[in-house]
């Protein structure tokens, strides 16, 4: 029988396995250093390695905020137009944001359906003065008020048509950093059903009248009387609140609040938007702003990551990461990862109601303990 030296061990121990030889081969074939030329791996990693680029801060706040200065044509129509869209867009996508520069304005009557904000741009709600109305009613459902959500009224001065201005809200309506000049009606016309709200960091210089609202929370703020309750009525650190006298009638009434902070909240210091961060305080009464300016610190709009609908977690995640902060315009944001907010003293503040949606059983915004 014939002896094929592939049969005899020590002949197999001296050849290369086929492995190791395609091995080889494409080692020598990777390898033009191998052959004596250069290799453009090495000289790519003599080279800086590129680094992502830096996401800006500060720009446009897009087109669902609508600023408005005195002498600003048309704002009426804006206003009206943009509460036709949102009268009764309960489940509706748009979100707006109505800021108004420091100055006066006349003859308005801002109406608010859902979704919608309105702010004054000063300091002070006083820089900002509208000679009208700032109205929610309840129209859209046949006068019952139990489901006007989700709108905010800040950082302005009403001097009310009437003499009196109807904020006739539920739940998630906030009426922030307002000056009534004037009274304050929570109920809808006709007295139709209304169920609660909160009012903080306010001055009405006239009576507030709930009437048929049901239950309310005020803080840090000063009224001209309150005059009636019906399930219950909170105060803390409210000049001139109802004395504390729950079950009959249902007050609750604290002298002041123990620990309280305002939200931030954007602002012009000229031409430059800037958000203030009112500081914390201690058994506060009264409002943060009536003697002056308010105290806390302020930052350029140059240090938010300024995010508008459509962005992704991983880029509003990227910018916490870079050391900015979040400014939310108002929109819809649907979220496949959380936000994950590491740095101590981090700011997200969104517009007009932006609204973060979690998909897939995501948690939407998560905060280290810090």
């Amino acid at each position: 029988m014939p002896h094929f030296p592939m049969d005899s061990p020590d002949s197999v121990r001296s050849l290369p396995a086929r492995r190791s030889v395609l091995g080889a081969m494409a080692a020598t074939a990777a390898s033009p250093a191998l052959l004596g030329l250069s290799s453009p791996a090495s000289a790519a990693s003599a080279a800086p390695v590129a680094q992502p680029r830096a996401l800006p801060g500060g720009g446009d706040l897009g087109p669902n905020v609508i600023v408005f200065d005195p002498s600003t044509s048309g704002i009426q129509a804006k206003l009206d137009e943009v509460f036709r869209q949102q009268e009764s867009a309960q489940f509706g996508t748009g979100r707006y944001a109505l800021l108004f520069k420091p100055g006066t304005y006349n003859g308005l009557n801002a109406q608010l359906g859902f979704y919608t904000s309105i702010a004054g741009l000063g300091l002070s709600p006083d820089d900002t003065a509208i000679n009208g109305d700032v109205t929610v009613d309840a129209g859209w459902f046949n006068g019952n008020a139990t489901q006007n959500f989700w709108r905010s009224a800040e950082n302005l001065a009403l001097t009310p048509v009437s003499g009196t201005n109807r904020w006739a809200v539920a739940q998630a309506a906030p009426f922030r950093r307002m000056h009534v000049r004037g009274g304050l009606n929570l109920a809808p016309p006709g007295y139709g059903w209304a169920s609660g709200g909160y009012i903080a960091d306010s001055r009405i210089d006239g009576s507030v009248g709930p009437y048929s609202q049901q239950q309310w929370y005020t803080r840090d703020s000063s009224v001209g009387g309150w005059a009636n309750a019906v399930w219950h009525m909170v105060f803390s650190g409210v000049q001139g609140a109802p004395a504390q006298s729950f079950p009959n009638p249902p007050y609750t009434t604290l002298d002041t609040t123990p620990v309280s902070r305002e939200k931030p909240f954007l602002y012009l210091n000229g031409s430059e938007y800037r958000v203030f961060l009112p500081e914390r305080r201690t058994n506060a009464r009264g409002t943060t702003w009536g003697s002056g300016t308010p105290r806390g610190t302020s930052l350029p709009l140059t240090q938010f990551y300024v995010a508008r609908p459509g962005v992704t977690a991983a880029t509003l995640n990227a910018a916490l990461t870079q050391g900015l902060h979040l400014l939310l315009t108002p929109g819809i944001y649907h979220l496949d990862q959380p936000i994950q907010v590491d740095r101590a003293g981090t700011v997200v503040l969104g517009l007009g109601y932006a609204t973060l949606i979690p998909d897939n059983g995501v948690t939407a915004l998560r905060t280290a303990d810090v």
